[in-house]
């Protein structure tokens, strides 16, 4: 049984990320709108009633804003921290059931695993995951300011790691965010700068890594180009294969 990988949108306009392993299909995030989501889900093969679950990294409204109507009189149970279940964003939805992740307690659906750890952002309760089937580990980690240790130990060894690659730098600071916005998210519980990430490839992407998935770029302070230099260069000679997550835009997906 193999781990498919496929990134819907990646960004600021909206997340969304599907994970399968045979029969069991799992959604990370709903920041779409429910109709581009059960779109998306058409083009794979599926439809909403297939997915055994959703996921949710944090209640920032790129990453749930579609999970009102998405998940409305659908037998989806919908996972999450304690403290993004009791958050504004989710406290007033209905789904069907509600399932409270603990960090490093995995979570067994058909032939997935799935295991939350924490990351530092400016939310209630911020999570990667690491999606595991029949051997094959995925690991999704994005809206983290800083590669703390466990994101390290987390990442390392990853068949297909879907990383942050927030910003080029000077783009930011030469842009026109407000500087508040700026430092808000150059700080330790923003987002990770191109430069950032790729010193974090450098450091964990070994021989078991097969794809780099570069997500949650930002439309005005990151080009897909700039990103895709910093992550080469951090890679070198390693045979990876490296896809930009867009906005809106799926990428081609992974299998492994």
């Amino acid at each position: 049984m193999s781990l498919r990988v496929h990134v819907f949108s990646s960004g600021s306009s909206g997340n969304a990320t599907l994970y399968s392993a045979g029969r069991t299909h799992i959604l990370v995030d709903c920041g779409l709108s429910a109709r581009r989501v059960a779109a998306h889900l058409a083009q794979a093969g599926l439809g909403p009633e297939d997915l055994a679950g959703v996921f949710v990294t944090h209640e920032h409204s790129d990453h749930v804003q579609g999970l009102r109507v998405f998940l409305k009189k659908r037998r989806i149970p919908l996972f999450a921290a304690p403290e993004c279940h009791e958050s504004e964003a989710l406290a007033s939805l209905d789904p069907w059931r509600r399932e409270l992740l603990r960090p490093g307690h995995a979570v067994p659906l058909g032939g997935l695993s799935i295991t939350a750890f924490r990351v530092p952002h400016d939310a209630a309760c911020c999570y990667g995951y690491v999606v595991e089937a029949a051997g094959v580990k995925a690991v999704q980690v994005t809206d983290l300011g800083q590669p703390t240790a466990l994101v390290r130990e987390k990442v390392r060894g990853a068949h297909c790691l879907l990383l942050e690659f927030n910003h080029d730098v000077d783009r930011l600071m030469n842009g026109s965010y407000p500087m508040h916005i700026k430092m808000r998210v150059r700080g330790s519980l923003g987002h990770l700068s191109n430069d950032q990430a790729g010193r974090l490839v450098q450091e964990v992407v070994n021989g078991e890594t097969q794809a780099l998935y570069l997500m949650h770029l930002s439309q005005e302070n990151n080009l897909p180009a700039l990103a895709k230099l910093a992550a080469k260069e951090a890679l070198q000679e390693k045979r990876v294969r490296v896809e930009v997550a867009r906005h809106l835009v799926p990428a081609a997906p992974w299998e492994g």
